[in-house]
C-alpha cells in the first residue's frame, strides 16, 4: 500500500482513487447529482460494486472543498438491503471489507511513523 491516489477524469469529473482503501474522491462544482455519482461509481468499480458516502457527526466534519467521497463496500460489508435481494446473507469478516481495508491502512501508516 503506497497511499498515493490514482488520478483520473471520469465522466468529466476529476477523481482521486485510493484503490487500497476503496476510497474515491470526486471533485465537483456543487451541482453533482446522485445519478452522476452512481455513473462514476459504475465506471470506476463496476456496476456490481456497492459504495457509500459517510455523513459524520457535526463535530467531525471537515469541509474544505467541493469533494464527494465514495467508499467501496466489500462483499461482506453491511449495507441496508432495501429491495430484499440479499435477505439472510451472512456478513462475516472478509479481507475485502471496508473495515479490514481501513485497519490495514491505519496499521501501515502507524508503522511508517515509528
Amino acid at each position: 500500500m503506497d497511499g498515493v491516489p490514482r488520478q483520473m477524469t471520469v465522466l468529466g469529473f476529476e477523481c482521486d482513487l485510493y484503490e487500497d482503501l476503496g476510497h474515491l474522491i470526486v471533485a465537483h462544482d456543487g451541482s453533482i447529482t446522485w445519478e452522476q455519482l452512481q455513473a462514476i461509481k459504475n465506471e470506476v468499480w463496476g456496476r456490481g460494486a456497492r459504495a457509500i458516502e459517510v455523513y459524520p457527526r457535526a463535530g467531525d466534519v471537515v469541509n474544505t472543498g467541493q469533494w464527494r467521497h465514495l467508499w467501496r463496500l466489500g462483499e461482506a460489508d453491511f449495507a441496508p438491503d432495501l429491495l430484499g435481494h440479499e435477505a439472510g446473507r451472512f456478513a462475516g469478516i472478509c479481507a475485502d471489507s471496508l473495515e479490514q481495508r481501513s485497519y490495514r491502512a491505519w496499521f501501515a501508516a502507524e508503522r511508517a511513523f515509528r
